[in-house]
């Protein structure tokens, strides 16, 4: 009998051991796994941001307002901005190909709301028409990452919806085109399967959705109302940033999920924020923004420690900034104030101190052909990406020698991985790789909220400290004392490519069943003096503040 005891009860703690502590969505199967078969359980919080940072890149820190930020020059961000069309046709809507050589856009000429659609290369020449999406074509809004489908929006009879075109063999098929909705303006989840984009029913508020690519498993994400057009998703996450406007009418930022939860408030500040989109390495967000008072075009790091305006009286209510691939560029429909007198500034620079290029370029040239039959037809502007007069636009970013440093928490181990019994102890291994530049310091800290006794530790870095409950330690508003232990390790000297790992050996509390962990890693970025995370956002806090990876390993209790 005590042997089929033990059996069960090794069988249970095996089951136990590769559940999550929270059941992760049946959607994530399809991306296989997103952790590393360590013999350890995540929250699926803590799973997905892991998921984001194995990529090499980090999701927004939901939670800062713009305004907590410090505002600073766009010299210090862009190198030049450069009208890639100037004619009297209005050029609107433009989105890059997947190899950034290429910009696909639609023209409304002479008022007649016939959208056409165009390509050209990058740097504005080599224009020419090419028809996909025409009749109808109210304008382009994706490209999924292989290049390969084309999301855009069509208004059939003043109603809205969503199609995809094949780029490859120029197929066009519905995705979301319920006549009694309106659905518009998608954006592909960078990992190409789903579509998330706007939906308003008659008498309802613009809500946020999501669909797959080929129309099925169509869902509401979140609560929010009267959300606008532009959206993105967190660069190979599974979190969508977009703008939705408040009580006040008053639009701001949130971030939520793929699957609707963990709803956030990015911004809530008295201007409008809108149309927001990640650059490639998650780490800034490009968005329209009236805080200067016309609508321009703003970046900010996702920490929310900085904010730049990067034009003046250049944006528009319906610009939406898409950035190249490279991360290098970012390209929107706006209004060149030297020309178009809607604007009412004739003499005011679009940056300070940046330098703004002109085109030479003709869209009417007779190298372009023509195509005729299009009925195309347009909605509201505040449902568009369409502007009256406006042209393409793109502003090159100042290329940086300097590199800052980016923590990514490689490996989270426990020996043995089978478990301990309440008389052993288990080892937690921590590795941590530097993805950046060099920093002059970097830490990585495990601590235990279980109070689980620490017997040794042992590290690669400059020194690791170890603290006991009733220490004084530092938290993120100052100085608190330690509610339970943690080990902290130091290296003063954190290259690039450079690993540290930090060994921490315990016995298991005897009044618990597993023994829970949080960890997390950080280095300082010398070139402004704050600290760069991993994670950066987490539903988890330790007790000094900051967000945690929680992990957690079971104990096998021994049948006496």
């Amino acid at each position: 009998m005590r042997e089929i005891l033990k059996g069960f009860c090794s069988l249970l703690f095996i089951v136990i051991l590769v559940l999550p502590v929270e059941a992760v969505p049946n959607e994530l199967s399809e991306y296989d796994n997103f952790t590393e078969d360590s013999g350890l359980n995540k929250t699926s919080n803590a799973s997905r941001y892991y998921f984001d940072s194995d990529s090499g890149l980090i999701c927004v820190a939901a939670g800062k307002t713009v305004d907590s930020g410090e505002i600073i020059s766009a010299d210090e961000l862009v190198e030049e901005i450069t009208f890639l069309t100037d004619s009297p046709e209005s050029e609107s809507s433009p989105v890059w190909t997947a190899d950034g050589q290429y910009i696909m856009y639609t023209v409304e000429r002479n008022d007649s709301e016939n959208l056409e659609s165009y390509r050209m290369k990058a740097d504005g020449s080599s224009i020419e028409r090419t028809g996909i999406g025409e009749g109808n074509l109210a304008g382009f809004s994706d490209i999924n990452l292989n290049g390969t489908e084309l999301i855009f929006t069509k208004s059939i009879n003043s109603q809205p919806g969503l199609y995809l075109a094949n780029l490859e063999n120029g197929t066009v098929f519905p995705v979301a085109d319920d006549p009694q909705i309106s659905e518009y303006w998608g954006a592909w989840c960078r990992l190409g399967k789903k579509i998330t984009y706007t939906q308003k029913a008659a008498e309802i508020p613009s809500q946020l959705w999501i669909v797959d690519r080929d129309g099925s498993n169509k869902f509401r994400l979140g609560t929010s109302e009267n959300v606008g057009t532009g959206k993105d998703w967190c660069p190979l996450g599974l979190r969508v940033i977009y703008s939705a406007k408040d009580s006040e009418d008053n639009s701001d930022l949130w971030v939520i999920d793929f699957y609707g939860t963990n709803q956030v408030r990015l911004t809530n500040t008295s201007c409008n924020e809108w149309n927001p989109s990640f650059s490639p390495n998650g780490k800034w967000i490009a968005y329209v923004s009236d805080e200067g008072g016309s609508p321009d075009i703003w970046l900010r790091d996702i920490e929310g420690n900085y904010r730049s305006r990067v034009t003046n009286n250049t944006g528009s209510p319906d610009s939406v900034p898409k950035w190249s691939p490279d991360g290098s560029k970012i390209v929107f429909a706006g209004y060149n104030p030297e020309n178009n007198s809607e604007i009412n500034s004739t003499n005011t620079d679009m940056i300070n101190g940046s330098n703004i290029n002109g085109s030479d370029i003709d869209a009417n040239g007779s190298d372009i052909d023509e195509i005729n039959g299009s009925n195309a037809t347009t909605f509201e502007s505040s449902d568009t990406a369409t502007v009256s007069g406006s042209d393409i636009v793109i502003i090159k970013l100042v290329s940086s020698s300097y590199i800052s440093p980016y923590p990514e928490i490689t490996s989270v181990k426990a020996a043995p991985p089978e478990g301990v019994s309440p008389e052993g102890n288990v080892t937690i291994s921590v590795t941590v790789l530097n993805e950046g530049g060099n920093a002059s310091e970097g830490y990585i800290s495990v601590s235990f909220p279980e109070n689980e006794t620490i017997e040794d530790v042992e590290g690669t870095g400059s020194s690791v400290d170890v603290y006991s409950k009733g220490n004084s330690i530092q938290g993120n508003t100052g100085e608190i004392t330690a509610q339970y232990p943690l080990v902290e390790l130091a290296e003063y000297d954190w290259g690039a490519g450079k690993e540290e790992t930090l060994n921490v050996t315990v016995t298991p509390n005897n009044r618990t069943e597993e023994i829970v962990f949080f960890v997390r890693s950080w280095l300082k970025d010398d070139s402004n003096g704050t600290y760069i995370r991993d994670p950066s956002l987490s539903a988890d806090r330790d007790q000094q503040g900051y967000a945690v990876y929680r992990y957690s390993t079971g104990i096998l209790q021994s049948i006496q």
